[in-house]
């Protein structure tokens, strides 16, 4: 490697700040490795200038040049001939301690290899610490953790005396130690020293002299010593202080210019052997770490330093940083607890959970650290906070204890099992689930996800009534390698019954599609008149609901959102279902078994009169038996798999009329207090709201209907257009953090619009108009004005987002139809229908969903060469390959020569003949791409024209390549629950048959 490819650390001044600059070319050697996740390395440091120079030339550690480094930087080689080795040499070449001043840099043009990292706790200090202090921070905090030899110069430091000044500085200024490493693997200390007599080296009398001279520099540093008194730096705490630092320290020979070859060689053999035995003793201890988690931790090392200099660096906590248990913990394991018998806690509970717990400290790639160890940094304190008998007051800090004993004792049991076997996948963990299906067969929570006791289920229920979270449906279910968002399981991994549905989940590096339904009674015809003919001019055989992965509706709207994702209607089984049911709801009360429209003038007074006594214009128990016959009285929405659709219906309370929402999903663990809405999930499964009860609920529109349990019409909250809840539900359930969706479809049940207040020819209101009651109602109805949040919506979206938002509506230009008003419900549809055929708003939101089928993801991680980050990867389509929509869809990219550009700079074709030949044969839509960025915080953004209008961003383009590698889990080097694993190597073909919605 070249000196600029080998640079790795270096410390810069910036405009009032200090940092530390990581380059990551440097890791690029870790690609001449054999096998970067098998292969072990072991580091070298060395500590000088000239006289390290020249040693690393005459023991020929690496290829290239050695000269000093006059930029005072860290470098990153390694030795070319143990590529292949099990355990590859790298040596750390530092001379960062050699800088008198530090170099000034520009912080506004940081090149795409560097990572700037300012140090934080340096900004705190009352004296800033000069270069060379900065450096023996770095290689204390940083280098020493990572070595198994750290070799000091002596000539290059001016002399022993000097390094021992440097060594008791670390002894007391650091004198904790750097890392959680365990005792008998810290890096051992070689001190080199010129020696050009011809008598030869007493290494043993060099190391107890140099051992003397380092106890009275710390006893100097420590203010112990005094002219008239030595030695009072006990020898015990003086090896204690060494035993948390150093793995041993040495003096050896500095061969002279003169000796020969074979001197140098019998060196390298020493330090390669004294290397190689602290290697062992890492791998015994199991911290020997493989390539790929030695350069993740590096840069975890990195962040550690500049933000926390107190704290020793831990190797167990960096490799969960991106994936640290679940903060509700605690609490499902309480509650888990409480729902067993006392007599279940020892045989039951203990083994499931300590299972449980280490199936989420081992995921597949995680290094195998030792259990113990483990238990204690993530999860004693939690087991010791648990009260497994349900004492009350009379809570015993010991049973607990006693508890978390026996927990460690099965969780190092289990993971030694796992890590012996190489069984990371969670084999183990179902093994152990499976030997209590009987006692699982009848144990059903909707809170806690019984598969892993650590996150809420969502709405992947089995045909037993189990619910399983996201991450454990990726871990426990299987999928294709042509449909890899496709899960299935062959049984229930709790109770071993079996199973053939199917669910799909949002692929991770796709965005988000919503469809926003707001109520108006019978004009909900409006809406599917709408879906009806955007369904068509995507002109693809799928229904539309499967273009959509969150779906909200609010009154009527809750009722078409329920209908079509729940119940699986078409547009036009659904248009039907609404139609009839509107006339069952809608039918005017009777009168002593005469209709009261037949009563002639008395007909209105006794209509209000029944309507006050009632509390409600129309029978309850004539939507209930509507609803029922609908949706089925037995059927609960968090049953619901809905395709893979999230769902949610809006409802508000009678007490306060705060808005609340029913799902068939939980999300995350707890909403924000303040977000302005509740989700309702009760913990109790047999209390569950029913799907047609959700529906009463969000239609129970005063004076209409009369409430529900509590609950009332979804627009008394503001929400009659649910697309602000919408919106913050995607942001919330996928963890979008403020990225714009791919498409929000919202759908109106048309409006009158407002007269404009300057215009000279609106009406002033009567007297009786002007007063305050007539005014509070009119602003009062206003809330119900779906228009009217959608307006408001724009005028928040940024210019470049709105194209993704699609409003369907239409105007009244008289006045708005009742929202009882049957009559009226065929000529809404129609004027529904010649809208959409009039304008192209309808084929502008087809055409953004037809480009929201295909998404980007990564091959791998983006390699760095000459400036520029190489990314390969490819564009996926989510239609799979059972679906019969994907060959269609292929032959119109053929037929049309549709193309992706890549930032209008790259061409890529579609559909080539191999691709095409590919999708006709059963195989998955998959076209590679490979693009090059400056940075990792540039976008991409990748478009596809002919099958549009317009060319078209695919799914969550523009992306930015950072946030696109988190959401693919490419820099979760150690393992993820929470992201895809790899799919079984099965045919699509059988997949397809064996499973079903």
């Amino acid at each position: 490697m070249t000196r600029l490819d080998s640079t790795w650390l270096s410390l810069r001044a910036g405009l009032g700040d200090l940092s530390l600059q990581e380059h990551v070319s440097a890791y690029n050697l870790f690609n001449n490795f054999s096998s970067q996740t098998e292969q072990r390395p072991q580091m070298i440091a060395l500590i000088g200038q000239k006289a390290k120079s020249l040693a690393m030339r005459n023991l020929r550690f690496c290829s290239g040049t050695f000269e000093g480094n006059k930029n005072g930087e860290v470098h990153l080689r390694a030795d070319p001939n143990t590529f292949k080795d099990d355990s590859p040499v790298l040596f750390a070449d530092c001379e960062m301690h050699n800088l008198s001043s530090l170099i000034k840099v520009d912080t506004e043009k940081t090149p795409g290899n560097v990572v700037r990292r300012p140090l934080e706790w340096h900004r705190g200090i009352s004296q800033p610490l000069d270069p060379s202090s900065l450096a023996r921070l770095v290689y204390s905090k940083i280098i020493a953790p990572f070595s198994t030899i750290l070799c000091f110069f002596a000539q290059d430091l001016d002399g022993l005396a000097a390094v021992a000044e440097v060594l008791a500085a670390w002894l007391i200024n650091f004198s904790s130690r750097p890392s959680d490493l365990p005792h008998g693997t810290y890096p051992r200390v070689l001190i080199f020293t010129p020696w050009e007599s011809s008598a030869p080296f007493d290494e043993t009398i060099s190391t107890k002299a140099f051992m003397q001279i380092l106890g009275r520099e710390a006893e100097k540093k420590l203010g112990l010593s005094t002219s008239m008194s030595h030695g009072k730096l006990k020898k015990a705490e003086f090896d204690r202080m060494l035993s948390v630092q150093f793995g041993g320290m040495r003096v050896l020979a500095y061969p002279g210019p003169k000796s020969s070859s074979r001197t140098w060689k019998t060196l390298k053999a020493r330090l390669y052997q004294e290397s190689a035995e602290l290697q062992a003793r890492r791998k015994a201890a199991q911290v020997a770490f493989s390539a790929c988690h030695v350069r993740a931790f590096f840069q975890s090392a990195c962040v550690h330093f500049c933000s926390d200099i107190v704290t020793p660096f831990s190797f167990i906590r960096a490799s969960r940083a991106q994936d640290l248990p679940s903060v509700e913990l605690q609490a499902h394991l309480s509650n888990f607890l409480k729902s067993i018998e006392l007599s279940q806690v020892l045989n039951f509970a203990i083994p499931v959970i300590a299972s449980a717990l280490v199936f989420d400290a081992y995921p597949p790639g995680m290094h195998a650290f030792h259990p113990l160890l483990v238990f204690k940094e993530f999860f004693l304190q939690t087991c010791l906070l648990l009260d497994p008998f349900k004492n009350g007051d009379s809570y015993s800090s010991d049973i607990s204890s006693q508890f978390a004993n026996a927990v460690e004792i099965a969780f190092c049991q289990y993971a030694f099992d796992v890590i012996k076997s190489a069984a990371f996948e969670g084999d183990c963990h179902r093994k152990v689930l499976l030997r209590f299906k009987r006692l699982w067969k009848d144990f059903h929570r909707n809170l806690t996800c019984l598969a892993c006791l650590s996150n809420v289920p969502e709405n992947t229920l089995l045909p037993c009534s189990h619910a399983l979270c996201t991450s454990c449906t990726k871990a426990h279910g299987k999928a294709c390698a042509g449909e890899p968002w496709t899960f299935w399981f062959d049984a229930c991994p709790l109770c071993g019954h079996e199973s053939t549905n199917k669910f799909l989940l949002k692929p991770d590096t796709a965005g988000v599609r919503a469809i926003i339904a707001e109520g108006g009674g019978i004009r909900g015809v409006i809406p599917l008149a709408f879906l009806t003919e955007i369904e068509s001019a995507i002109e693809l055989p799928m229904s539309i609901q499967e273009h959509f992965d969150i779906a909200v509706g609010s009154s009527s709207g809750a009722l078409i959102i329920l209908g079509m994702f729940t119940n699986r209607w078409s547009v036009s089984e659904c248009t039907k279902q609404f139609q009839n049911l509107s006339a069952h709801v809608f039918r005017k009360r009777r009168c002593l078994g005469f209709p009261v429209s037949s009563l002639g003038i008395l007909r209105r007074p006794l209509e209000i009169l029944v309507s006050c006594a009632t509390d409600s214009r129309y029978s309850s128990t004539g939507i209930n038996e509507a609803l029922t016959e609908a949706f089925g009285s037995e059927f609960a929405l968090f049953d619901a798999s809905c395709g893979g659709t999230k769902v949610a219906v809006v409802a508000t309370t009678t007490d306060n009329t705060s808005t609340c929402i029913f799902s068939n999903y939980n999300g995350p663990e707890k909403r924000a207090k303040d977000c302005g809405y509740k989700l309702i999930r009760p913990a109790d499964k047999n209390k569950e709201f029913r799907t047609w009860q959700a529906a009463r609920a969000s239609s129970a529109a005063p004076p209409y209907f009369k409430s529900f349990q509590g609950f009332q019409d979804g627009g008394l909250g503001g929400h009659n257009n649910p697309i602000n809840l919408a919106l913050w539900e995607q942001d919330t359930i996928w963890c979008r953090q403020k990225k714009q969706p791919d498409i929000v479809l919202s759908l109106g049940t048309g409006f009158k619009r407002t007269s404009d207040p300057d215009s000279e020819s609106t009406q002033k209101p009567s007297f009786f108009q002007g007063r305050c009651v007539p005014r509070l109602f009119r602003s009062f109805l206003n809330f119900f004005v779906g228009e009217t949040r959608w307006q408001e919506l724009q005028n928040s979206l940024p210019v470049h987002a709105r194209n993704r938002y699609h409003r369907m509506n239409v105007e009244f230009y008289g006045d708005e139809p009742d929202l009882d008003d049957l009559q009226v419900m065929p000529n809404l549809s129609r004027q529904a229908t010649i809208q959409a055929l009039s304008n192209d708003d309808v084929q502008r939101c087809a055409d953004n969903l037809l480009a929201s089928l295909f998404y980007l993801e990564l091959k791998d991680q983006p390699t760095f060469d000459n400036s520029l980050y190489t990314c390969r990867g490819r564009i996926l389509c989510r239609i799979g390959p059972s679906h019969q929509a994907l060959r269609p869809l292929a032959n119109r990219l053929k037929t049309l020569n549709a193309n992706f550009y890549l930032d209008f700079e790259q061409r890529v074709p579609c559909m080539n003949d191999e691709s095409h030949i590919r999708v006709e044969a059963g195989g998955e839509f998959s076209c590679p791409i490979s693009f090059k960025v400056t940075s990792l915080e540039d976008f991409i953004d990748v478009k596809i024209d002919k099958i549009t209008m317009r060319a078209r961003s695919i799914s969550n383009c523009p992306y930015q390549i950072n946030t696109l590698i988190q959401d693919e889990g490419l820099d979760c080097v150690f393992g993820s629950r929470k992201k895809r694993r790899p799919p079984q190597p099965e045919m699509v073909q059988r997949d397809a048959k064996r499973v079903k919605f």
